[in-house]
């Protein structure tokens, strides 16, 4: 049997400048089944598509500038610390089991920028 989807979210999405992937997320679908959709019914709606999706990424450029102006992710980290764990390659990652939730700022690995010094 078929995977249902509902053709006019995904229109929705796709015209919001959503990825495939990101689509597939949102609607619990998989990512070919997705990309299947689009290219089978939205074809002529690709330059919409294009335009928003530059759009979104701008927005999020602006915003993630915005919200990093005032803390840095290494100075995050670093007043942090009981959230992320240390890989032995000296990457720092948030730590899930500590902190399975987590705004969408919080940064989520900060890597060690002197691993090829040794």
């Amino acid at each position: 049997m078929k995977p249902v989807i509902d053709k006019q979210q995904v229109r929705k999405l796709y015209i919001q400048g959503f990825t495939d992937s990101e689509v597939a997320r949102k609607l619990n679908c998989k990512k070919d089944t997705i990309k299947k959709c689009i290219q089978r019914n939205f074809g002529s709606l690709k330059i919409k598509h294009q335009v928003a999706l530059i759009r979104r990424r701008e927005v999020l450029k602006a915003v993630n500038y915005q919200a990093n102006r005032y803390m840095g992710d290494s100075t995050f980290v670093k007043k942090n610390r009981s959230i992320y764990k240390t890989k032995p390659n000296g990457d720092i990652i948030l730590n899930k089991e500590v902190a399975p939730v987590v705004t969408w700022d919080t940064p989520k690995r900060l890597a060690n920028e002197y691993k090829d010094r040794f």
